[in-house]
């Protein structure tokens, strides 16, 4: 099966979401592992401010790129959501979400492509 660790970047302490160059919130990690990651933090931007979550769970694998995962986004969850692997990148295809989430290693932290229309990046820029 494939292993979360691979995709993410900086895991540990208090993050910062950016959008952009802006920085938007903050957050943490509240668990990780190569099966699980949850993050949950706070943004302001965009004339509107409150709470983002996100959690992944992988449930099993088809193959060494693709399997099945259950995935939390924000207050809704889908449990039949699917993932693949292509190079770099881990792709999430969910029903909570209009096109995939990439997610990547990026400079340091995690870039998360395509939530909700935006591109997220969570880590440890000052």
């Amino acid at each position: 099966m494939v292993g979360l660790d691979q995709y993410f970047g900086t895991h540990t302490g208090n993050l910062k979401i950016y959008v952009g160059p802006f920085k938007v919130g903050s957050g943490s990690f509240t668990s990780f592992n190569s099966n699980f990651a949850a993050f949950t933090g706070s943004y302001n931007a965009f004339g509107s401010s409150g709470a983002f979550t996100i959690a992944i769970q992988l449930l099993h694998a088809q193959n060494a790129s693709s399997g099945t995962c259950k995935v939390t986004l924000n207050n809704s969850t889908d449990a039949s959501a699917a993932y693949t692997v292509a190079g770099d990148k881990f792709s999430l295809q969910t029903n909570l979400n209009p096109t995939p989430i990439d997610i990547y290693v990026s400079q340091g932290g995690t870039q998360f492509d395509g939530v909700s229309g935006h591109n997220l990046w969570i880590g440890q820029w000052s």
